[in-house]
């Protein structure tokens, strides 16, 4: 009976959820009439490139000038976007959540041209986008640099609800993916530096 009753109660809040995720995106996404939404294309289409440019950068400038700091800060970005863009993938495959013009497609539909009906939880774009900003917070601790990086990181998880592509839910999960991918893999180069450090003889 217990067992019944916490099923009950599991499902209940399963739809509660769900239907509140759907009205939340409304919001967001407004009438299903054509409108205008070039600029979050735009902001959308970003995401992947500059989460690509920042390690890549970094990389290119201090293998260079053979600054081992900022060697440290590329590899630092790269790992981030590496296990971010991992655990995206893997959580997309075990939760097989539908993309919100696939699940309502009375309510939404996709605005990006060629939008493939992928998975939705959590949104790839935005977990890329908050680890590149969390990266940039970590090692460039600055309101000049943290407040532009994560208003773009925020925008980018805006665009992909404009767009009807994704839930606020798998926005949410995103930043949270993308901001513990780029500290994971912070934790990860110190251990490794303090460890190498050890190792060298003074």
């Amino acid at each position: 009976m217990k067992k019944c009753l916490l099923f009950l109660c599991l499902f209940s809040w399963k739809i509660s959820a769900q239907n509140l995720d759907t009205r939340l995106l409304q919001d967001v996404y407004g009438s299903i009439q054509p409108t205008n939404v070039s600029t979050a294309k735009f902001i959308s289409s970003t995401a992947k490139p500059l989460s690509l440019a920042l390690p890549a950068g970094l990389l290119i400038a201090g293998f260079s000038t053979k600054n081992k700091t900022l060697q440290q800060q590329g590899w630092q970005a790269l790992g981030g976007f590496v296990i971010g863009t991992g655990i995206t993938q893997v959580t997309k495959r075990i939760v097989l959540r539908d993309r919100p013009f696939i699940e309502h497609p009375t309510l939404f539909a996709a605005r990006v041209e060629g939008e493939e009906p992928h998975y939705s939880f959590p949104s790839g774009h935005t977990t890329v986008a908050f680890s590149t900003a969390t990266t940039l917070a970590i090692n460039y601790r600055k309101w000049y640099v943290i407040v532009p990086a994560y208003a773009w990181a925020g925008a980018v998880g805006y665009s992909r609800m404009r767009l009807g592509v994704h839930y606020p839910s798998d926005i949410l999960a995103g930043a949270v993916a993308g901001a513990a991918s780029a500290w994971l893999s912070y934790k990860i180069q110190q251990k490794w530096l303090n460890r190498t450090k050890r190792k060298t003889p003074n």
